[in-house]
């Protein structure tokens, strides 16, 4: 993959599959803060284009449970605002194709 961005590169590493931006980080060469810019305009890319659907597998607390199902942000978020612990796990991210309509 030397020849694409690191953004084309991201987006094939993600289709068909759920990565985290850190595991992403590491395999394109590039900072997590980057991976984080990066997805936030492959969101973009991916909802003009009718034949993929972007997936945010959520954050959950390590400790209670707690899935954060109604963030909208792509990074990691800091503490579980129920019990308030710092084990959080890092949400996913993946591409999927759609079936043609």
């Amino acid at each position: 993959m030397p020849n694409l961005t690191p953004r084309q590169q991201i987006m094939e590493l993600i289709t068909g599959t759920r990565r985290t931006a850190r595991q992403l980080a590491e395999l394109v060469g590039i900072p997590e803060r980057q991976v984080e810019e990066h997805l936030a305009h492959i969101v973009r890319s991916v909802a003009r284009d009718r034949t993929r659907c972007f997936l945010l597998e959520p954050s959950e607390c390590q400790d209670c449970a707690y899935s954060f199902r109604e963030r909208t942000r792509l990074t990691r978020p800091s503490r579980c605002p129920r019990c308030r612990s710092e084990a959080v796990s890092a949400p996913r991210y993946g591409i999927e194709l759609r079936a043609p309509s």
